[in-house]
């Protein structure tokens, strides 16, 4: 019964990765044409290219959000690992230690990256740039990680 429980929510995570990541790859390929991005260029984007930026971010933060309080923990408990009660970089760790993840650094700096977005403010051009210069740089490597883990899930199942 157990696993069931725990396959059916992965399921749910599963699809709710995968509809941010459909937004994320489409807010992507809008913002090529203007990527990577200058002070000035920062200064005159359009309207349209100022949405397709907030889409991207905002699916950006959603797919890591959903990954690190839902995912990680379901697919190690799916793996039969005992997690409870282990801080966050203990569970990265194991992730890491299981292949799930090739880094715990590497997702770490993917947190730090986005947490360096909302130290940065809209009237800081030059910095603001330079941080969704980086989240853009890393678009792959967040939707292979994700890619792997739901991989290894259907390998197990």
């Amino acid at each position: 019964m157990r696993d069931i429980v725990v396959k059916e929510k992965l399921e749910k995570i599963f699809y709710e990765c995968d509809m941010h990541i459909l937004r994320l790859n489409s807010a992507y390929k809008k913002m090529s044409s203007f990527m990577p991005l200058t002070k000035e260029r920062y200064i005159n984007l359009s309207d349209d290219e100022v949405e397709h930026i907030d889409q991207f971010l905002f699916r950006f933060a959603k797919l890591q959000d959903a990954m690190g309080a839902k995912l990680f923990k379901n697919i190690l408990i799916f793996l039969e690992e005992d997690i409870e009660g282990k801080p966050f970089i203990d569970i990265l760790n194991l992730m890491e230690k299981l292949e799930l993840i090739k880094s715990a650094n590497d997702w770490k700096k993917l947190r730090d990256d986005r947490n360096e977005l909302s130290h940065n403010y809209e009237n800081e051009p030059e910095s603001m740039s330079l941080v969704i210069n980086q989240l853009y740089a890393k678009k792959d490597l967040i939707v292979n990680i994700y890619d792997h883990i739901k991989e290894t899930y259907k390998n197990r199942i």
